[in-house]
C-alpha cells in the first residue's frame, strides 16, 4: 500500500469514482477536491491518485501550486508541457494575459488525434496563478473531446467543511472560489486510532501499541505531519506513554517551522499568548496579553485560522495539543516567565476563578505578593474538593514558597500533612516532623506536635504519637504562656490513648486529672468539653452532662480539628438520644459527595453522618454515605487504623442488617476484621459486633463469643453506657434463640439497670425487647409491649420495627389475630421505611397466616376497614378490633384511636406526653407542618378540639 493511502480507504474509493464519472462522460469533466487541513496528507493522496489514474489508463499531467509564482498561467503551461511530452499529439497555444475578447480556452488548448482519457493534478490552489485557474475552471465547463478529470487539494483551515482556503484572497466571485465551489469535496479527517501504527511503522519506522497509538492520536489528532514530528526522535524504537510524553513536552519537534515560520508579527505573538493562557482563550485577553489592539488581535487570530495552527471557533484554542506544545517550546524561558506572571496579573484583575489563576504563579515561581499566596491557597482547597488531591498538594507546595507567616505556613503544611495522611502517611509524619524541629514559638510547636501525633496515631503508631506530644510538652515546659497549650497537650494524649490499646490507655493520665479542670475559652475549651462528654457518656450516669459538654464541645467553623471534634460531639448527642440535634450538626463538617475521599477529616465527616442515620433507623442513606469511602478504608483498617476500623465495621453492620450479608462479610475479610484476634482497642469492639451481626443468622454461637468479647473489652476501657454498645442486649437475645434463657436473663436485667440509670429511650426499649425473650406467655407480651411503648419514643426505627414484629408474634400466638395483624402492618411499614430487608420478610411471614383468619372472622358482617400495606394493595385491617391489655404503637383503648393512621397515633402519643410541635418533628425527622397536618386530621377523626382534650381520648374506655 502507497504511503498516501494508509487509512484512507474511503478516500480512495471516491476518487477512483471520479475517474469512472470521467469515462462514462455525459460531456462534462469530472471536477473534485481534496480537502484537509495542513499535514493531513493531500500532497500524498493526490499523487496516489495520479498512480491509480496512470494504471487505469489515464494520461496524467500533475503540478504543485507552491513554488510557481505569480506568472500568467504558469501552472496551465506546466501542465500542458507534460500532455505535449508524450506523442505529440496535443498542442498548447502560447497564452498570454488576456486584453481582448475571450478565447475558446480548451480548443485553443489541446488539440487531440485519439481519445485517451486525462487527468490533471493540481495540488494546492492557494498557491496556483488566477489565470491558470480561469483556464482550469473553463475546461470544467466545456465539453471536452476526451474524458478529463480533474482533481485539486485546497487546505481547510476552519472548523466546518466548507471553511476552505481561499486562493483568491476571498473575492466570491473569483475563478478560485468558484472552481472549489463547483468540484465534489473529498474530505480528509484525522487518522483514526487503529491506523496509527501502520502510519508510524511506515513512514517514522516506530512500533506503537493500542496506548501510545491512543495517546499520539490525543496529541495529534491524527494529522500525518504532526505524528511524524512526535515520533521522529523516537525512530527505530517502540516508546513507552512517558517517553512520548516527554517529547509532546519538550516541543522540541522535527518541521516546526513548517507552521510557525509563515506566521506574522501579531499572529506569533497572538499564538503564544494562547499557548501561555491555554485551552479556552478569551480573544481580549490573549490581545492584551500580546500587546495588540482589537484590531490587530483579530487580523491574527484570522491568520493563525488560515495556517490551521487555532481552531475556527471561540474561545480560542489550538487544533492539536501538539502545536500548543511546539508554539510553548518557541518562546524563551525568561519571556514565557513573565508572560505567565502577566496572564496571572490579568485574570485575577478581570475576577477569573482562583484555579486559573494560580495556574500561571505555579509556573512563575514565587511573585512576593499578598494577592499571589492567597489565590494560591484558595485553588488548593477548590481543587481538593474537586477530589484532586495531588494538585491540591502542588499548589500547597507553590504556596510554601511565598513569604508566609508563621500561622500561615503552619496552617499550609498542616493542610499537606492531611492531604499526604492519607495516601502517603511516612511522608506526612517527615513534612511535619521536620516543620516541628525547625519551629520556635510555643504555639507553633504545640500546633505541628499535635498533627503529627494525629498522623501517627493514624498510622496505628499511638505510642509514638504520645511520644510526640510528652516531648512537645518537655521542651516548652518552663515557656512562660497562659498554660492553653499543655492543656491541650495533655488532651490530644488522652484523647489518642481512649483509641490506642488498653495498656497504654492505663498508662495514660487518670481521666479525672483533665475533667476536673477548669472550663476555659477557645479550642483548648472546646476541647476539654469534648473529653468530658465522651467520659460522661462512658459512665452511663449524667445524660443532661453529656448533652451540655457535648454541645459546648461542638466546633466553630471549619478548620483543623474541627471534624475530630464533631465526632466526639455529635457521638455523645447520640448516645444521649438528641439525634435530631447531632444531626443539625453533621451539615458543618465537609462531605464526600460524587469523589473520592482525600483525607482523614472527610472520612470522619461521613461516619458521623452514617452514625446519626444508623440511630435514626435510615440504612439506606447510611450506606449511601460510606459506600463512596469503603475501597479507601479497606487496606487502612487492615492496617489498624482506628477509624477505617471503625467504618468499615458499620458499613458492615449496616449492610447485614439490610440483608446484604455477602457484601458485609466481603468488607469484614478484606479489611481482615474476620481474623480470630483483634488489636485490644475501644475500636475493635466496634468490630466484634459488626461481626456478630454478620454472624447471627448462621452461626449464633461465635456471634455471642464476639460480643461477650466486645463487652470484656468495653468493660476493661471503663464504658458502662449500653447506648455506647448495646453488647449484652444483643448477646442475651441471641442466647435466648439458643434456648439460654439463664444467662440471657441475666445479661438483660444487667443492661436494663444501666440502661435505667442512663435513661434514654433507645437504649431502655433495647434491653427491655432482650429480657422480654427471656420471659414466656403474658409476661412476655406485657414487656415487649413496654418496649414499644418505649421505643416509640426514640429515634431508631429498625429497634422499634423489630420489636414491635415481635410482640405482634407473639400476639399472633396468643390468638389475638386483630391487634397482631395492627402491630405487624406498623411494623412492616417501618421495616420497609427503613431498609431493613431481612426483618420486614420476617413479619411478612409472620402476617401471612393471619389473612385468611381475620377476613374469615369478619366476613359476615362486613366490618373490614381499607388499610393498604406499603407493597400490597389488597389488605384490610379491621375496624374497631381494640385489646385492653396490650398497646400498639401509638394505640389506646379508645374505640376511634383504630381509624388513625400509624403516624397520626405516634404523633398524638407524643403530643400527649407534653413534647412541642417542634420537638416531634425533630424526633420523628419530619417538617413541622407535617406534625402539624397529622395532628389536626387526628383531632378531626377523634371530634376534638386539641392537645386539652387528648386525656380525655386516652382515658375514655
Amino acid at each position: 500500500m502507497a504511503l498516501g493511502e494508509i487509512g484512507r480507504g474511503s478516500e480512495m474509493v471516491r476518487l477512483r469514482a471520479v475517474l469512472e464519472q470521467s469515462r462514462r462522460g455525459r460531456g462534462v469533466a469530472a471536477l473534485a477536491v481534496v480537502r484537509g487541513e495542513a499535514g493531513a496528507g493531500k500532497s500524498a493522496l493526490l499523487d496516489a491518485f495520479g498512480e491509480e489514474a496512470s494504471a487505469a489508463g489515464f494520461r496524467v499531467a500533475a503540478v504543485h501550486g507552491t513554488g510557481l509564482g505569480e506568472e500568467p498561467y504558469a501552472a496551465a503551461h506546466r501542465l500542458v508541457a507534460q500532455l505535449r511530452s508524450g506523442d505529440g499529439q496535443f498542442v498548447a497555444d502560447e497564452y498570454h494575459t488576456p486584453d481582448g475578447a475571450p478565447v475558446q480556452w480548451w480548443a485553443a488548448a489541446v488539440q487531440t488525434g485519439r481519445g485517451t482519457p486525462i487527468a490533471l493534478c493540481v495540488d494546492d490552489v492557494a498557491h496556483v496563478d488566477s489565470w491558470s485557474l480561469r483556464w482550469l475552471l473553463d475546461l470544467s465547463r466545456t465539453v471536452p473531446p476526451v474524458p478529463l478529470a480533474i482533481v485539486l487539494t485546497a487546505r481547510t483551515c476552519g472548523a466546518g467543511s466548507r471553511a476552505v482556503s481561499a486562493p483568491t484572497n476571498g473575492i466570491p466571485h473569483a475563478p478560485g472560489s468558484v472552481l472549489l465551489s463547483a468540484a465534489e469535496p473529498v474530505d480528509m479527517p484525522g487518522l483514526r486510532t487503529e491506523d496509527l501504527p501502520e502510519a508510524a511503522a511506515a513512514r517514522s519506522r516506530v512500533v506503537l501499541d493500542a496506548r501510545t497509538a491512543a495517546l499520539c492520536g490525543d496529541l495529534t489528532g491524527g494529522n500525518p505531519a504532526l505524528l511524524h514530528a512526535l515520533l521522529a526522535p523516537h525512530s527505530d524504537s517502540a516508546p513507552t506513554v512517558g517517553a512520548l510524553r516527554a517529547t509532546a513536552a519538550s516541543g522540541v519537534l522535527t518541521g516546526a517551522d513548517r507552521w510557525l515560520a509563515p506566521l506574522g508579527t501579531h499572529a506569533l505573538a497572538l499564538a503564544r499568548a494562547v499557548a501561555v493562557l491555554g485551552g479556552g482563550a478569551e480573544v481580549a485577553v490573549s490581545a492584551e496579553l500580546a500587546n495588540l489592539t482589537g484590531e490587530e488581535a483579530l487580523a491574527a487570530v484570522d491568520q493563525l485560522v488560515d495556517a490551521c495552527l487555532l481552531a475556527n471557533r471561540t474561545p480560542l484554542a489550538f487544533r492539536h495539543p501538539l502545536l500548543e506544545a511546539m508554539v510553548l517550546s518557541s518562546i524563551t524561558v525568561g519571556t514565557r516567565t513573565a508572560l505567565h506572571l502577566r496572564a496571572a496579573a490579568l485574570l485575577r484583575d478581570r475576577q477569573v476563578e482562583a484555579t486559573s489563576v494560580a495556574h500561571h504563579l505555579l509556573a512563575t515561581g514565587p511573585v512576593g505578593e499578598e494577592w499571589a499566596k492567597r489565590c494560591l491557597w484558595r485553588a488548593a482547597r477548590q481543587l481538593e474538593r474537586e477530589g484532586r488531591p495531588h494538585d491540591a498538594a502542588r499548589y500547597r507546595h507553590c504556596a510554601l514558597r511565598e513569604p508566609l507567616r508563621p500561622q500561615e505556613r503552619l496552617a499550609i503544611r498542616r493542610e499537606l500533612a492531611e492531604l499526604y495522611a492519607f495516601s502517603d502517611p511516612e511522608r506526612a509524619v517527615h513534612l511535619l516532623d521536620a516543620a516541628r524541629c525547625e519551629s520556635h514559638p510555643p504555639g507553633i510547636v504545640v500546633e505541628y506536635a499535635l498533627a503529627l501525633a494525629a498522623v501517627l496515631d493514624g498510622c496505628g503508631r499511638p505510642e509514638d504519637a504520645v511520644t510526640v506530644l510528652d516531648d512537645a510538652a518537655a521542651r516548652l515546659g518552663r515557656t512562660p504562656g497562659d498554660g492553653s497549650w499543655q492543656l491541650r497537650l495533655r488532651l490530644h494524649k488522652a484523647f489518642i490513648c481512649r483509641r490506642a490499646p488498653l495498656w497504654l490507655a492505663r498508662a495514660a493520665d487518670p481521666p479525672g486529672n483533665l475533667t476536673c479542670q477548669a472550663p476555659r475559652r477557645g479550642v483548648a475549651g472546646r476541647e476539654l468539653a469534648a473529653l468530658r462528654a465522651v467520659h460522661a457518656v462512658d459512665a452511663g450516669a449524667d445524660r443532661g452532662a453529656a448533652a451540655r459538654y457535648a454541645r459546648q464541645g461542638l466546633p466553630r467553623g471549619e478548620g483543623c480539628g474541627s471534624a475530630t471534634l464533631l465526632w466526639h460531639a455529635c457521638g455523645a448527642l447520640v448516645a444521649a438520644g438528641d439525634v435530631a440535634e447531632a444531626w443539625t450538626h453533621c451539615g458543618r463538617g465537609r462531605q464526600v459527595s460524587g469523589v473520592r475521599a482525600g483525607r482523614w477529616d472527610q472520612v470522619t465527616v461521613a461516619l458521623v453522618r452514617a452514625t446519626v442515620l444508623r440511630a435514626r433507623g435510615d440504612l439506606y442513606a447510611a450506606d449511601a454515605t460510606l459506600a463512596p469511602v469503603a475501597d479507601r478504608l479497606l487496606p487502612f483498617a487492615a492496617a489498624g487504623h482506628p477509624l477505617a476500623v471503625m467504618g468499615v465495621a458499620a458499613l458492615a453492620e449496616v449492610r447485614a442488617l439490610r440483608g446484604a450479608t455477602d457484601s458485609a462479610r466481603s468488607l469484614l475479610a478484606e479489611s481482615r476484621l474476620d481474623r480470630d484476634q483483634l488489636p485490644w482497642r475501644r475500636d475493635s469492639a466496634y468490630a466484634l459486633a459488626a461481626r456478630a451481626a454478620v454472624r447471627e443468622s448462621d452461626d449464633p454461637g461465635r456471634a455471642v463469643e464476639d460480643l461477650l468479647a466486645a463487652g470484656r473489652l468495653l468493660g476493661e476501657a471503663g464504658v458502662r453506657n449500653p447506648a455506647v454498645l448495646p453488647w449484652r442486649s444483643r448477646a442475651a437475645q441471641v442466647l435466648a434463640a439458643c434456648g439460654e434463657r439463664e444467662e440471657a436473663a441475666a445479661l438483660a436485667g444487667a443492661e436494663l439497670a444501666d440502661a435505667r440509670r442512663w435513661g434514654t429511650p433507645e437504649a431502655i426499649g433495647t434491653a427491655l425487647h432482650a429480657l422480654a425473650l427471656t420471659e414466656a406467655g403474658e409476661q412476655r407480651i406485657s414487656v415487649l409491649a413496654e418496649a414499644v411503648r418505649t421505643l416509640a419514643r426514640s429515634s431508631d426505627r429498625v429497634e422499634h420495627a423489630l420489636v414491635q414484629g415481635a410482640l405482634g408474634a407473639e400476639l399472633a400466638a396468643a390468638g389475638r389475630v386483630e391487634v397482631a395483624r395492627a402491630e405487624l402492618l406498623s411494623a412492616l411499614q417501618l421495616a420497609d421505611a427503613c431498609g431493613a430487608e431481612p426483618l420486614a420478610h420476617r413479619i411478612q411471614g409472620a402476617l401471612g397466616p393471619l389473612r385468611a383468619r381475620c377476613l374469615e372472622a369478619f366476613a359476615p358482617s362486613g366490618a373490614l376497614s381499607a388499610a393498604p400495606r406499603p407493597r400490597s394493595a389488597g389488605e384490610v385491617v379491621p375496624a374497631g378490633a381494640r385489646e385492653p391489655e396490650v398497646h400498639a404503637a401509638g394505640r389506646s383503648d379508645h374505640p376511634l384511636l383504630d381509624s388513625l393512621t400509624p403516624q397520626e397515633r405516634k404523633i398524638l402519643h407524643l403530643a400527649r406526653d407534653g413534647y412541642s410541635n417542634r420537638d416531634i418533628a425533630g424526633r420523628l425527622f419530619v417538617a413541622v407542618r407535617t406534625v402539624e397536618f397529622h395532628l389536626s386530621g387526628a383531632y378531626r377523626k377523634l371530634g376534638i378540639a386539641g392537645r386539652r382534650q387528648l386525656a380525655e381520648v386516652f382515658s375514655a374506655g
